[in-house]
Parts: structure tokens; sequence; C-alpha cells
């Protein structure tokens, strides 16, 4: 049903309400979202004051477990993804022959990461993806967030720092916000931010999910990309090319690199499962709620969507225009 509504992206005043509840931890509370009928952005009505409450301790980027340190796979790990960034050295080839990398190390060869870059990671919780990359030697390397209790250090370095993009005067080379950028308010004033930050030659990166994909327009108010509260923007292809170019940017390069996340939670979600219920795939119920082959399927179809820019989620890379 088309209602009256002012987009926060393109100021259009028509869209469709979409009604969403939160589903990671199975509050069930009840959220209006808006989707607006020219740019397609779906963002929340009103952002709770008490928006705190919905990311405690044990939220996922704030309570994750360091691996013990065992040498031969951090040797091998370190040297395979190194190879990914830095497309140098042998034993890194043959080690990427023999198991593919996690991707977002190719992402950041393809933006041109270097182990003298300056990196801020955005909404980085307690740090372990910074203390991941300055164990391949990126030391300067760093992440913020509003919502850890304190700064983070890990063998001496400062690997996460308590507080917003706005408390930071440094310049960097790549800011990224990884699947953060979607819990921002006001979107258009953080990306001024990063590219006031930036230095000469220096990219944002964003990862975050879209609505021009396929599971959205499946599973609608049950995607569960939506998370609500804590996504307060769900942007569209266009969208996010708008509000980039309101900011000062140019897109580079816009792709999809979305997962089975965007299958099989939805799917637990439109049968009222929550993402942390004892029936949730995350857990070890026996036998498990999606069998190896439902999981792989789920895969490879998020594989063909994301060929076919139909998957979830999307890379944006962004530079300054000139």
């Amino acid at each position: 049903m088309t209602t009256s509504f002012t987009c926060r992206i393109c100021g259009t005043t028509h869209a469709t309400k979409l009604v969403v509840r939160e589903m990671m931890y199975g509050t069930r509370d009840t959220f209006d979202y808006y989707q607006c009928e020219s740019c397609q952005c779906l963002q929340i009505a009103d952002i709770p004051e008490d928006i705190a409450r919905y990311y405690p301790a044990n939220y996922y980027s704030y309570d994750q477990k360091r691996k013990k340190k065992r040498f031969l796979r951090d040797f091998t790990r370190k040297h395979r993804n190194l190879y990914a960034i830095e497309k140098k050295g042998v034993l890194g080839a043959l080690l990427c022959t023999l198991k593919e990398p996690a991707s977002l190390f190719r992402v950041y060869g393809r933006l041109g990461l270097t182990r003298t870059s300056t990196f801020l990671d955005v909404g980085g919780g307690d740090g372990r993806h910074v203390a991941e990359l300055q164990e391949l030697g990126f030391t300067n390397a760093m992440a913020v967030d509003p919502f850890i209790a304190g700064d983070v250090m890990e063998d001496g370095r400062l690997v996460a720092k308590k507080g917003t993009l706005f408390d930071l005067n440094e310049p960097y080379d790549l800011i990224a916000f990884h699947h953060s950028f979607e819990h921002m308010h006001p979107p258009r004033d953080i990306l001024e931010k990063a590219h006031n930050l930036l230095k000469p030659g220096g990219s944002v990166l964003l990862r975050i999910p879209t609505v021009t994909s396929e599971a959205f327009e499946t599973y609608g108010a049950n995607w569960s990309d939506l998370d609500a509260p804590r996504h307060f923007y769900l942007h569209s292809h266009d969208s996010i090319q708008l509000l980039a170019e309101q900011a000062g940017f140019k897109v580079i390069d816009l792709w999809c690199d979305s997962n089975a996340f965007q299958f099989w939670a939805s799917e637990q979600y439109a049968q009222d499962i929550p993402l942390n219920d004892p029936r949730s795939h995350t857990q070890p119920p026996i036998p498990p709620m999606f069998t190896s082959d439902q999981m792989a399927q789920f895969e490879a179809k998020a594989q063909t969507l994301n060929a076919q820019m139909r998957g979830d989620a999307i890379c944006v890379w962004l530079k300054p225009a000139r």
C-alpha cells in the first residue's frame, strides 16, 4: 500500500510500508519501514531512542572469540591471504591453489591496499578483523565502534577504538564499512565525513545488504538482512549510487558478494524461528535444520545470483569525484 513518507535519500514523498520484526534475538518487536517509490531505498520510519539495547554484550561483532594460535594453520593462512592481497610469493600462490582465501582479501588487492596503507574499519566491533590484518603486517589498521565497552588492545597494539567516525581526524588510504553502514544515521553525513578523512587517492569500501535482490523480493518482511531495528537503511543499487554522488563520490565499481545466509535464515524467519533460537541452523540440533545438500544448493544459488547482480549483498567501491 502506498503511503506518504519523505525519503531521506531522494526526497520523494511516496513509499510502500513494510512492518518488520526483530528476529536476531527473537524479541519480535515490530518496526515500520518505508520503501521509496523512486530510488527504492527501504528505511526505518523511526530510529529507536534505546537502540543500544538491541546491541547486547553478546552481539556477534562484540563477542568474537579469538582463535588459539596454531603455527601451521596460522602460517599457511597468513601466506595465502597475503598473496590474495599483494599477488607476491610462490608459496602464497601455491597455497591459494590448494584452498581459496576469503574473498575479502582479494577485494583488498583489487582496491590497492598495501602493508603501508592506513586502514580504518568503521563499525568494526572489537577489532577482530583488524587484528587479523595487523598479524599480516598491516600495522596501520584500526577499527572504530561506538558500542564496544572501551578501547581494545592486542599484543600491545590498538585494534579498536571506542567512538564514531566523527571522533577521528587522521587521514586514511582506505575506509571500510563491513556491513556497518546500514546501521548508521544520517548516511550522507557519514559518507561526507569519510570523504574528508581520505588521503589523496584514497577509497571507501561499502559492503551492505541490498533490496535489489531476489531474496528481498521473495521473502519480504522475513528477509534475513532486514535485521530490524539495527539496519536503518537497506539501499537499492540506484539509491546507494545517488547517495554517493550527493556526498562527493563517484562509484568506481559495484558487485554482489552474497552467500547462503540470505536463504536459510530467511526460511527460518518465515517459520518464526529467530536466528539465535535453539532450533536455528546456527545452533547444533541433531538432525540440523538444513541438510548439507540444502546448504550447498543455497550457496550455489547465491553465487548464481551474484553473477546476475541479484544477490542480497553488494560491495561498492567509492573514490572522491574530481
